[in-house]
Formats: C-alpha cells, structure tokens, sequence
C-alpha cells in the first residue's frame, strides 16, 4: 500500500516528536519510519500502528485520499466501525456522510414501525445512540471544542440548531490552510 509520506511526517512534526519517538510509540523499527517517510509501500499492518498512535482512521493515511475526496461508503463503513471509540476525531465528510445514514437508518426504521410496531424504531433509536455520541463527540474534538457540547440537545429547538451549527465548523486543521 503506497502511504502519504508528507502525511505522516506533517503528523509527526506538528507533535513535535522524533522519528525515534514514533517508532517506540508505534512498536514499529526506525527503519520502518523512515521508510513511510520516504513514501515506499507498507503493509496494512504498520498503517494501522501509526494510525492507532496518531488517532487517525488508518485510510487516511493512505496516497490518494483526502477529507474532500472520500467516498460516501468509506466515510459510513468507518463511522458505524469506529462506533464505540469516543477518541480521535472525525473530519466534517466523514461525520456528514455517517450523520446521513443515521437519518437514513432511522427512517427505514420508522417506515417499519408503522407496519410491525413502535419498538423496532425504539430498539433501532438504541443501537444508533452511541455510534452517534462518538461520532459527535469525535467531530466535536476535530473542530477544536469540548465535547459537553452536546448536551445543548437537551435545550428544545434551540440547542439543537446550535449543535448542528458546531458540528458544521471546520476542523482545526482546515482553518490553519484557510489563514
């Protein structure tokens, strides 16, 4: 698998750590490190090291993919993956495309519930809970704010409106290339 050199050292720096460091971090050889960074091939395996360390889905640590290209299918199939883990962060695509499949998930469901009964829409509601907090909270992270922010859902209409104006911010780092 091709890796973005550029990347995984940008990630490094801006940690401020040594390639060394990285490679302790990551159980992976020194020599492995400066391979990525030189932009050879490597196994899924050692992306997955340093997307673990890194706290970064592991495709995007891959040539050829970025936050605006994604594919709507990766950006669900790693939301719904990474459904319990309420570290890292979530890339507004990433978390819209997965926003959409909980809306989509919960209309099939309520589409059901009119033909079989209320509690399968309530069982899907449950299911769907808490990959939505850790995708929330994710984003949340990835756009620099606390994830309490949350509990604005609890404040009718307007806490809402705010939530979904805070998860549509841009992430941290998109605001360092726009200035």
């Amino acid at each position: 698998m091709k890796v973005d050199s550029k990347k995984i050292r940008s990630l490094r720096v801006e940690r401020q750590w040594s390639q060394e460091h990285l490679a302790h971090l990551s159980g992976l050889h020194l020599r492995t490190i400066q391979r990525l960074e030189s932009g050879t091939r490597s196994s899924f395996e050692s992306i997955r090291s340093l997307a673990a360390v890194f706290e970064v889905p592991a495709e995007s640590l891959l040539m050829g993919q970025s936050e605006s290209d994604q594919h709507a299918i990766t950006a669900v199939r790693s939301g719904f993956l990474s459904g319990l883990q309420f570290s890292g962060h979530t890339s507004r695509t990433e978390f819209w495309w997965f926003a959409l499949a909980i809306l989509i998930c919960m209309a099939v469901a309520g589409l059901l519930a009119d033909q079989f009964g209320l509690l399968i829409a309530q069982i899907t509601a449950l299911m769907l809970l808490i990959p939505w907090l850790a995708a929330c909270t994710r984003r949340l992270r990835d756009a620099g704010l606390s994830p309490w922010w949350q509990m604005m859902c609890l404040v009718p209409v307007a806490g809402v409106v705010l939530l979904l104006f805070l998860l549509a911010l841009p992430g941290q780092k998109d605001r360092v290339i726009q200035s």
